[in-house]
């Protein structure tokens, strides 16, 4: 639709002229601009009834969050179509209560009392579509009584205008293309297609005007106001699902779209959304018996109905998951209170065996972080390295020292000759050999000079080839374990392997299973900490016209895991809903907020964060940082861009608390600044003065993995 042409029905003779729908759409937006501005700057406040006709916003109370709701009240002079897309403007904010009050004067009486029944709330699923100005339907418009011929006379004669009779009816439609939506838990994917909402209106009366009958069955909203109320004035809360058995948490993230500044509704909230998970194996089958509470001791109780046969046994790990996602919620700003979280407490009739857990702030500091340490001239073994320490070293000595002095390696490498500048893989794996107390054996997956990828540990000095490149050592680009059971991931040749263990040492290397990524070429594969998904860095098999391949994208997949093997799917198990990070236009409709080119590699640096690394632009060679979440999405606390190392070929990334406030280490390897023939691996912390760099390359943060 060309939105310099009104499709909306013009004023019907006898009412009242209307503004224009369209310049009304423009003054909407131009408004909501200039009051983002100001209530980004915290210029909100209590809000009262909407003045009569106006635009007009509705700020929630400031210790709530901040939400400004932009809208044109109902006015008895107001066309349907207008009527209408003040009511979609309506829902865009969170309300003062559950109830969505200001989009309620929208709706005739009776069809209040059956959207939303006092003291319920509208559990819904919220679509973001862009979506056009809504218009009538064109068979009501050529049957209006204004329209209606009344003879030859009467079609030239001047008479009175036909006043809407009371109680007349139009319907009024609203069509666009989804992008994205949340679902009735919080969780947010993207999501496309047509969209069409159709709403009957009935005329009230000079008094009143014209009244919404039926009510939407989703909430539907643009794509700037999605950014406006849940990316610039919220963030999505991290949430914490059960583990069921995993090494590493399983974490996900929620926007939650009512009262998200009301502590007990947040927890409420978040409650459910740990219980039913994003996936329909993330189902625990629990569910509350009531709301969540929160007591003025800052105790946390989350009261279950009695869990169904088989069921019980998950208690104890909903419960861990829940302190993990109320403690991260606490320290919200927006949650903040006089009574600190202190306790989580998961209960139900009849349990005997149901302890408070303890909340404590997350004190875990960043995992060491390894490297290949290239020795001095004339010996051809290098060492694997590590920095158990990363903050307040900048002057420490350093671990590698750059005039090649012999170091000691973490792992027994001699007689193997690794291959310069080519990536190592790190794991750890929980054991009790001692009968005491858990500890760790270190894995290194490194390539050596003639291609083979072999596999050695702390432990002894066994050394086993796990694989052989298909060609040169150089075209193994990615080494990564998986945490779920430990098999070895291996790009090669810009193709995708699953590598299990192949047995005792000496018994040759392993069956590689070959995992398709049709019409593409693998650059990079990186797994999730908890296994369930994966990044997937690659380009296009086919070349442009002057023979050069095409940019690189990061796309988002699930591993899917039957039968001992691998396949990579959408969520749902078959190839749909695979999504690409930050793709070229995001759900605000904008050109993407770190819109890359072309990614050349990527990294998890907890649970949902991802950071990539790409140019923004064709031609472009200033490497940049971007950080993106596990569902597509990015908002106000992801940090601009950061410039990479020039010539970056590796990266990884790690989150841990530094101090009371947890912060994101980067890590790159390239070459030297004086010396292309050196390498260098580079160490920063984002937001802090922490930086230094080391010789050697191919910086990792190791996997916990269950096999």
């Amino acid at each position: 639709m060309d939105r310099r042409t009104p499709q909306t029905p013009a004023s019907w003779p006898g009412e009242p002229t209307e503004p224009d729908p369209v310049a009304a759409n423009r003054t909407f937006r131009w408004a909501a601009a200039l009051i983002a501005l100001v209530t980004l700057a915290g210029a909100a406040a209590c809000a009262g009834p909407p003045s009569k006709g106006d635009v007009r916003s509705a700020p929630l109370n400031q210790s709530r969050n901040n939400v400004v709701i932009l809208a044109n009240e109902p006015t008895p002079t107001m066309s349907p179509a207008l009527l209408v897309s003040s009511f979609l403007q309506s829902l865009t904010g969170d309300q003062e209560d559950p109830s969505f009050s200001v989009a309620q004067e929208f709706l005739t009486p009776e069809a209040r009392g059956k959207w939303i029944p006092a003291g319920s709330t509208w559990t819904t699923t919220t679509k973001i579509v862009k979506y056009d100005d809504p218009v009538l339907d064109a068979q009501q418009t050529a049957n209006h009584p204004a329209h209606k011929a009344e003879g030859a006379a009467a079609a030239t004669a001047p008479k009175a205008a036909t006043p809407t009779p009371v109680g007349a009816e139009q319907t009024i439609s609203v069509s666009g293309a989804q992008v994205a939506q949340i679902d009735t838990y919080g969780f947010f994917q993207y999501q496309t297609g047509p969209v069409i909402q159709q709403f009957t209106l009935k005329y009230l009366g000079t008094s009143v005007g014209w009244r919404i009958t039926t009510p939407p069955d989703f909430r539907m909203i643009l794509p700037e106001s999605f950014k406006r109320a849940y990316q610039t004035y919220q963030s999505p809360l991290a949430v914490y699902l059960p583990s069921r058995g995993a090494v590493a948490p399983v974490m996900d993230q929620v926007y939650l779209t009512q009262d998200s500044g009301k502590v007990d509704y947040t927890y409420d909230a978040l409650a459910r959304a740990v219980l039913h998970g994003r996936l329909g194996s993330q189902v625990t089958g629990l569910t509350l018996a009531g709301p969540v509470t929160v007591d003025a001791n800052g105790l946390a109780r989350v009261t279950l109905k009695p869990p169904p046969a088989g069921r019980a046994d998950l208690v104890s790990d909903v419960q861990l998951a829940l302190t993990r996602t109320f403690r991260d919620a606490s320290e919200n700003q927006q949650l903040l209170s006089s009574t600190a979280l202190s306790q989580v407490l998961v209960d139900y009739a009849g349990c005997t065996s149901c302890r408070t857990n303890s909340v404590a702030p997350d004190g875990s500091v960043p995992p060491p972080v390894y490297w290949v340490c290239p020795q001095s001239q004339g010996d051809s073994n290098a060492a694997i390295v590590d920095r158990p320490q990363l903050s307040g070293v900048a002057e420490a000595p350093a671990v590698c020292p750059p005039n090649g002095a012999k170091v000691s390696s973490l792992v027994h490498l001699t007689g193997i000759q690794l291959e310069k500048d080519t990536p190592i893989a790190v794991k750890q794996l929980a054991d009790s050999s001692d009968g005491k107390a858990p500890q760790a054996t270190t894995f290194v997956a490194a390539v050596e000079h003639d291609g083979a990828v072999v596999v050695v540990d702390d432990k002894n000095n066994d050394q086993q080839v796990w694989y052989h490149a298909k060609s040169a050592a150089k075209g193994v680009t990615d080494l990564e374990w998986d945490p779920t059971d430990g098999s070895l991931w291996v790009v090669d040749n810009k193709n995708l392997y699953r590598v299990q263990d192949p047995g005792d040492p000496g018994s040759g290397t392993g069956t590689p299973q070959q995992i398709l990524m049709p019409d593409q070429q693998v650059a990079r594969f990186k797994p999730s900490p908890d296994g369930l998904r994966a990044v997937v860095v690659s380009g296009p098999n086919t070349t442009d016209a002057t023979g050069a391949a095409g940019p690189q994208k990061a796309t988002m997949v699930f591993i899917t895991r039957a039968g001992g093997g691998v396949s990579l799917t959408g969520p749902d198990g078959t190839a749909s809903g695979q999504f690409s990070l930050l793709q070229a236009l995001t759900p605000t409709g904008d050109q993407a907020q770190g819109g890359l080119q072309s990614v050349t590699d990527a990294a998890w640096a907890d649970g949902r964060t991802v950071v990539l690394l790409g140019l923004q632009q064709a031609g472009s060679s200033t490497p940049k940082l971007y950080k993106v979440y596990l569902d597509g999405s990015q908002d106000s606390t992801i940090s601009a861009p950061e410039d990479a190392q020039t010539a970056a070929r590796h990266i990884a990334a790690v989150t841990g608390a530094v101090g009371a406030h947890a912060s994101m280490w980067t890590f790159s390897d390239a070459p030297g600044p004086t010396d292309p023939n050196t390498t260098y691996s580079y160490f920063k912390r984002s937001g802090g003065a922490d930086s230094f760099q080391e010789s050697g390359w191919s910086p990792v943060v190791a996997t916990a993995t269950a096999g």
